[in-house]
C-alpha cells in the first residue's frame, strides 16, 4: 500500500520494484488491497493501473473490524466459558508420566486428600527421593495433606511422611480395603487415580463436580478410619 501511495498511479512492475516483492506475488497483495477499498484499479491503454485511496480509509476499516468484534464478543465469551467448563482428562502411562499427578499437590490452595493402598504404590512412582522432594515443596507452599493409608501405622515411608503439624500431614489408617489403586483429590478441582505397578497407568481429571463427589465419599471413609498417633507414618 505504501509503495502504491508513493508512486501514485502506477502499473505492476514499478510497484513490485518499489515494494521489493516478486512481480508474480504482487498480484495477491494488490487484489487484497482492492477488496479492502484501499486501492482502485483501472485500465489505461490496455494496461491495468493502480492508485492508493486515502489513508483515512485504514481507520474506517479498523473501526468496522472493532465494531464486528464487539458485536461478536458475547458469542465468543459464551464459547470460551463453555469450553472452560468441559472436564479435561489426562492419561499417563508409566512411572515418569504418573509423577505429574502427584505434583498436583504442590499446586493446591490449601489441601490435598489421598488414599495410598500400600508403600508399593509410592515406590512405583518415584520412591523416597521423589516423594521427599514433593513433600518439601508442598510444605513450603503451605499445603496440608490428609491421607488414608492401608498398611501398618508403624512403617515409616519417607521424609516428612510422619503424622503431625510439623509436616502439615494428618493420617488415618483403614483396614481391609481390597484396593490397589491410589487416589488424590486436589482443591484445584482435580482428581487423580494411580494404578499399581501391574497396570502402570494414571488418570488426572479436571472436573469440579467430580472433585466434590470424590471429596464427599472420602469424608465418609475418613470418618471410619483410625486416627494416627504422633510418630505414626
Amino acid at each position: 500500500y505504501i509503495a502504491i501511495l508513493e508512486l501514485g498511479l502506477s502499473t505492476i512492475k514499478p510497484i513490485a520494484d518499489r515494494a521489493d516483492i516478486k512481480r508474480s506475488s504482487v498480484y495477491n497483495f494488490i487484489d487484497k488491497l482492492v477488496s479492502l477499498g484501499l486501492v482502485t484499479q483501472r485500465q489505461i491503454r490496455g494496461r491495468m493501473h493502480y492508485q492508493a485511496e486515502s489513508p483515512a480509509h485504514l481507520l474506517d476499516i479498523q473501526r468496522q473490524r472493532t465494531q464486528l468484534l464487539e458485536q461478536s464478543m458475547p458469542q465468543l465469551i459464551n464459547l470460551f466459558q463453555s469450553l472452560g467448563s468441559t472436564p479435561k482428562i489426562h492419561y499417563y502411562q508409566g512411572v515418569e508420566q504418573m509423577k505429574n499427578i502427584v505434583r498436583q499437590e504442590t499446586l493446591c490452595h490449601k489441601e490435598a486428600l489421598y488414599i495410598w493402598p500400600n508403600e508399593h504404590t509410592t515406590e512405583m512412582i518415584g520412591g523416597i527421593r521423589f516423594m521427599s522432594e514433593i513433600n518439601k515443596e508442598r510444605i513450603r507452599n503451605g499445603v496440608h495433606i490428609r491421607s488414608i493409608r492401608l498398611h501398618s501405622p508403624e512403617s515409616h515411608l519417607f521424609e516428612a511422611s510422619e503424622h503431625g503439624t510439623k509436616n502439615l500431614l494428618t493420617l488415618r489408617f483403614a483396614r481391609e480395603l481390597p484396593i490397589s489403586m491410589g487416589l488424590g483429590i486436589y482443591d484445584t478441582g482435580k482428581v487423580g487415580f494411580l494404578s499399581s505397578s501391574k497396570e502402570n497407568f494414571g488418570i488426572l481429571i479436571e472436573s469440579k463436580e467430580l472433585e466434590v463427589l470424590m471429596r464427599f465419599m472420602y469424608e465418609a471413609l475418613w470418618a471410619q478410619c483410625e486416627p494416627a498417633k504422633p510418630g505414626w507414618g
